[in-house]
């Protein structure tokens, strides 16, 4: 079923009972949709309200992590985080202020908000630590991404209620069941389409649907989206361990450092994060008047709850922090035993492991599927493990793959020869499983570098390109009239110049027209400045379609336009001027069924000698267009 089609969704709709914001926050959002919308008309309607005002210039503080300086106005808010951004934030605080209290009874509205809260500000930590998404929409992602249960539970109170009291100690797959039997739509479909009515993004509406469940996905394992998966589940398990009574955290911590541990968040640095997670959340606790919860320390919190676990979860616990980032890894070794016995190792820690006999066979292995650690023995048979080092050496696009060289012994030469070759590393048969998993451990955290390295990089690369086609884009605006879409008044003077140039030096014929609209005042005064503008606009677009292909039509101020005409004399400028003034004549423009007679008047002046300036070239083509006006109007006159 098409969530975005559910019948709950459209019902809700229709009945008014869909979570929306209200009031002036409904107005902001509303206007940020619009395209044609400025940054002063967002800050000015957001000033209307005092609350909103505080609220945004606070998160937008606590949102950017270590700004160059404090932000301090609303203005300084959207330019800082964007309109897009902007939307979002306003969108949460609008809907944590108007449904922190509801009618199911059943419901803990305050607990819900303070655990999507603390999963927001969690995903935005872990996000900026892993550089994997922009930090202010994965923390309205994490905010919002359960916001199918609200929606739920505000539509239809009584029968949610009685259904958290039936489902009351069973787990969340048996309450989405439920969900599903009794309103054809579990709260994970109905968040991923209550995000889609809202805009988000599709990747965000499929991390909502999936988060709470990243085992279920059908992410590819190891992409972006999947990481970001995890990432979002990662935050969501913190903030359950932190909400969770004493007695129940020490299981919550188990999988919140399995979890973590997949994304690459070691012990230490969820120990940092985690900190950092409970000051932003006391600090949004606040500034939206909200019950303050004490969380003790993240590593008293910790080590309080693996006093509670198990030595088995223990043990869980710490081995996937020594296996902490799923690789592939090609095992080359033509000692059976040898090779059995690493590949059930790796294949224990999580890795995708491949094997070859041979050096010959591990290029081809290499080729096909690029595995990002090679553990290689010494002596193969075709070709040995020193040649493979160096023949993935030799090719730019295997050099960054990570060796590990297997020796017999650890002989100083044999050492040397073998980091001249090109191996990262070595261990010495037999294999101890610790040092083993060390040694993984330093392949690991290498192999992670070369990939946010790369990452960094195409973020770079698209980084660039988007920053060329804004260049490109505020170009085109500063030399585009807005209303008419035709070039300004300061690219007609650039043109100008630079024909006025290649005239001077190839001793070609320059000619200008200046065109003004008659009784344009008189439309205004009568009309309206919104038909006054649908004129100049229809105006504009006949000029620029009748006027010929070398000529350039400019708005040159108000109801004035000017027309340059490259390689023309003043005869064929005057039939250009001609052609235009009666394509305009035979315009038809009606307003509510009255008909607006359009004219134009026109001066045509061209470089010849006794001008010596583009200004006596203007304004001779501006006495020519008065003289029209004077004779008279719709007509147009030439310089002597």
């Amino acid at each position: 079923m098409d969530v975005a089609e559910s019948p709950i969704l459209a019902r809700m709709k229709i009945a008014n009972r869909l979570p929306a914001p209200k009031g002036v926050a409904l107005e902001v959002i509303n206007l940020t949709q619009r395209e044609e919308v400025s940054n002063q008309d967002i800050v000015r309607l957001i000033g209307v309200d005092p609350a909103l005002s505080m609220r945004v210039i606070k998160a937008a503080n606590v949102l950017l992590t270590n700004p160059s300086r404090p932000i301090a106005t609303i203005a300084d808010s959207v330019t800082v985080l964007g309109v897009h951004a902007l939307r979002q934030l306003v969108l949460g605080i609008a809907l944590i202020v108007d449904y922190r209290h509801g009618p199911c009874k059943q419901f803990n509205y305050p607990h819900f908000w303070a655990h999507s809260l603390l999963t927001g500000i969690a995903a935005k930590h872990l996000a900026a630590r892993t550089r994997l998404a922009v930090s202010e929409e994965i923390f309205v992602l994490g905010l919002l991404g359960n916001i199918g249960q609200l929606a739920l539970a505000t539509a239809y109170p009584a029968e949610y209620g009685e259904m958290l009291e039936q489902v009351r100690g069973k787990t969340l797959e048996e309450l989405r069941q439920m969900e599903r039997d009794k309103f054809e739509c579990d709260q994970a479909e109905l968040s991923e389409a209550i995000l889609a009515d809202m805009r988000f993004p599709k990747i965000f509406q499929t991390l909502a649907h999936d988060f709470r469940q990243p085992d279920s996905s059908k992410m590819a394992e190891g992409s972006r989206e999947w990481r970001l998966l995890h990432i979002l589940h990662v935050a969501s398990l913190l903030a359950d361990a932190c909400l969770a009574s004493p007695a129940e955290r020490g299981g919550l911590v188990a999988k919140l450092r399995l979890y973590a541990a997949r994304v690459a968040i070691e012990k230490d640095h969820l120990v940092e994060i985690g900190d950092a997670c409970v000051h932003d959340w006391l600090e949004w606790l606040e500034l939206l008047n909200m019950k303050m919860v004490h969380i003790p320390p993240f590593a008293e919190l910790l080590s309080q709850s693996e006093t509670a676990d198990s030595s088995a979860e223990l043990s869980q616990c710490a081995y996937a922090n020594q296996t902490d980032y799923k690789m592939r890894v090609l095992v080359v070794e033509d000692d059976r035993a040898m090779l059995v016995l690493l590949e059930a190792m790796l294949k224990a820690a999580g890795h995708e492991v491949l094997t070859a006999r041979n050096g010959v066979d591990a290029l081809g292995i290499v080729e096909r599927q690029r595995p990002q650690l090679v553990i290689t023995g010494w002596t193969l048979p075709e070709m040995d493990g020193i040649a493979l080092c160096r023949k993935l050496r030799e090719s730019p696009e295997r050099r960054d793959v990570y060796v590990i060289i297997l020796t017999a012994q650890e002989n100083v030469d044999m050492l040397v020869e073998a980091f001249d070759a090109g191996a990262d590393d070595y261990l010495v048969k037999p294999v101890a499983q610790k040092i083993f998993f060390a040694r993984l451990r330093a392949a690991q955290r290498v192999v992670r570098l070369q990939e946010e390295l790369a990452f960094d990089r195409e973020q770079l690369l698209r980084f660039s390109k988007d920053l060329a086609a804004s260049n490109e884009r505020l170009q085109r605006l500063a030399l585009t009239d807005a209303l008419t879409e035709l070039p300004n008044r300061r690219l007609a003077m650039e043109r100008i110049e630079q024909e006025w140039a290649m005239s001077k030096r190839g001793d070609r014929t320059l000619s200008c027209l200046m065109v003004d609209v008659d009784h344009f005042k008189p439309i205004n005064d009568k009309f309206g400045h919104q038909i006054g503008d649908e004129v100049l606009k229809i105006i504009a677009d006949t000029l620029r379609k009748s006027a010929r292909a070398q000529d350039v039509v400019c708005r040159y101020g108000g109801e004035e336009f000017v027309v340059i005409c490259p390689d023309s004399a003043i005869d064929a400028a005057y039939q250009c001027a001609e052609r235009l003034r009666l394509s305009v004549a035979a315009l038809k423009f009606k307003n509510q069924g009255v008909g607006i007679g359009l004219t134009i008047s026109v001066g045509v002046a061209q470089k010849k000698e006794g001008i010596a300036s583009i200004d006596e070239l203007l304004n001779r083509a501006d006495e020519c267009l008065y003289a029209a006006k004077q004779g008279g109007r719709n007509r147009t006159v030439c310089a002597k």
